[in-house]
């Protein structure tokens, strides 16, 4: 097992927690989940990038009701709260807050399974259950519904994919369009349901998004108005017919042609949002295993161009369907006009040698955050602990192909410009936008990667942003990436934490957009966060 490193120097307390405060807190959690020793901060200050953000303690509640009494003490002694679910954010962020001098509210002791109907298809959780976790409940309730994972990792929490609003893989991948009756603790320690299940007793509840007037639950997605205690997802039959195919892509051109031709695929329901995937050929190494560096002789950054002297692109995807005459059909519908493109498809893949069933948790791509690290990945890999460098941009795109290509072919040229690979990926989360996330992998213990990743990161969202390539998903090093919104929203924002959250206790700086909000917005609230170079002091 590697040893731990820690990539945080922390400067000497000036201002920390408050002892009546913590006297509160230990009160209502007891001692042992109300965490202030060095060696424990220091873990959870540490991300997959430079970061230096203070956090004061660490909270661990039990269930709701805990969560609330936290809110209320925080309230009363002005101690911002950085809620977290699992803390696998690897890339934007870990467990690291926005700004500094926050506790962590870590919930990942709220892990209980709450309800589960197999004929309806849901399962209620708490943000603690991880995508492992639901995934053995099934199988051991004999259940023929899955629940869509994502590529991280399978200790990933559910709830908090959901609400960061991530990108599961395959059938019901849009998870949003498959979630209803959350229950939020705003930062009052008031509760609200969304949906249906804000009235006792109503039948619907987790069978319908929106319930009756305004639908609140886009609220609590990426935002920090509320904690998300737990929601019902809408789980997927698992399919007759599942295939898998993928294709090697030569060259720009034949990606343009691929790409316009899967959009059509999408568009026609031959494909589902979310059930293609492709990937350049860095990325595709990189989710194998470690960096050749025998092949370069030592030497970074790897150039395939020169070496091998084409770098393709690998599509995978996979068709499933309800009959198996009907996914026959559908297979070759896919056949017929990808190899029209000029591809030759193999069938019986997903592209990573096997065509596992939808809903199956793997760890498979952790392989690629220790893409440059000269050791290899442990059995219990923890990229924030090993030193792995991570850190991603997630941008949205028109599902069109030759723009595609002239955005891929600058962001290329900025990663290698800067030393790195250019590590892209692209998936479809409808037949009109695609999501483009290219991701620097490094080494966090060489001297001056992260100063240099991190610029060639800013430098990516210096491109994409002035050009309307915006980001979909913010980290913690990117809050403050955006241009100005239109008129009104940063007063609508505004409006909104302030009556949600009077004392601004509630994770200050994530997705709030402070930067944009008016200036006469409520003094009592700190001005606009500055954009994380390294962390924000």
């Amino acid at each position: 097992m590697l040893q731990p490193t820690s990539h945080v120097s922390r400067p000497p307390p000036d201002s920390g927690l408050p002892n009546a405060a913590l006297s509160s807190f230990r009160a209502v959690l007891g001692e042992p989940h109300a965490l202030t020793s060095e060696q424990r901060l220091g873990q959870v200050e540490t991300a997959t990038f430079a970061t230096s953000q203070r956090v004061l303690a660490i909270l661990r509640p039990a269930d709701r009701d805990e969560v609330r009494e936290c809110l209320r003490i925080a309230n009363r002694h002005g101690l911002p709260l950085y809620p977290v679910s699992g803390g696998r954010n690897w890339g934007l962020g870990s467990r690291v807050p926005p700004r500094d001098g926050s506790a962590l509210l870590d919930l990942s002791r709220l892990d209980r399974i709450l309800g589960y109907d197999e004929r309806m298809g849901t399962l209620t959780v708490e943000p603690g259950v991880t995508f492992r976790q639901a995934y053995m409940f099934l199988r051991e309730q004999g259940s023929s519904l899955a629940l869509p994972v994502t590529g991280g990792p399978s200790g990933g929490s559910i709830v908090g994919n959901t609400v960061e609003r991530g990108d599961p893989v395959g059938p019901f991948g849009e998870r949003l369009d498959h979630v209803c009756a959350l229950e939020v603790v705003l930062a009052t320690g008031e509760v609200v349901h969304t949906g249906f299940s804000r009235y006792e007793g109503a039948r619907a509840a987790d069978l319908h998004r929106w319930g009756v007037g305004p639908a609140t639950s886009g609220l609590f997605t990426q935002s920090n108005l509320g904690i998300v205690t737990r929601l019902t997802l809408w789980l997927e039959p698992t399919p007759v017919f599942h295939e898998g195919f993928s294709c090697s892509i030569p060259d720009g051109a034949t990606l343009v042609r691929f790409l316009d031709t899967a959009r059509e695929l999408v568009r026609d329901g031959v494909l589902r949002p979310h059930a293609l995937g492709i990937w350049n050929s860095y990325k595709f190494l990189a989710g194998r295993g470690r960096f050749p560096w025998s092949m370069t002789g030592g030497e970074t950054p790897l150039d395939l161009g020169r070496l091998k002297g084409a770098e393709p692109w690998l599509a995978a995807g996979s068709v499933s369907a309800s009959d198996d005459a009907i996914g026959r059909a559908m297979l070759a519908v896919v056949r017929e006009r990808l190899e029209g493109v000029g591809l030759r498809l193999v069938f019986g893949s997903n592209g990573e040698g096997e065509c596992a069933p939808p809903g199956v948790p793997s760890d498979r791509n952790m392989c690629s955050t220790y893409w440059r690290k000269r050791t290899p990945m442990p059995s219990d890999p923890n990229p924030d602990r090993d030193g792995c460098g991570v850190l991603w941009v997630c941008a949205a795109l028109p599902f069109d192909g030759e723009e595609t290509r002239e955005v891929i072919n600058v962001v290329e040229r900025l990663i290698k410009n800067a030393g790195f690979e250019p590590n892209l990926g692209l998936i479809s989360p409808s037949a009109r936008c695609l999501y483009l996330y290219p991701s620097l992998m490094y080494d966090r213990d060489v001297p001056g990667e992260d100063e240099r990743a991190r610029a060639c990161h800013d430098s990516i969202l210096d491109w994409l942003v002035p050009r309307g390539y915006l980001p979909y998903r913010l980290g913690i090093q990117s809050m403050d990436a955006l241009p100005p919104p239109r008129e009104g929203y940063g007063a609508f924002m505004a409006a909104l934490k302030t009556a949600l959250d009077p004392h601004d206790i509630l994770a200050p700086g994530r997705y709030d957009f402070r930067s944009h909000w008016p200036p006469d917005a409520d003094p009592r609230y700190a001005g606009p966060s500055p954009r994380v170079g390294g962390g924000n002091a």
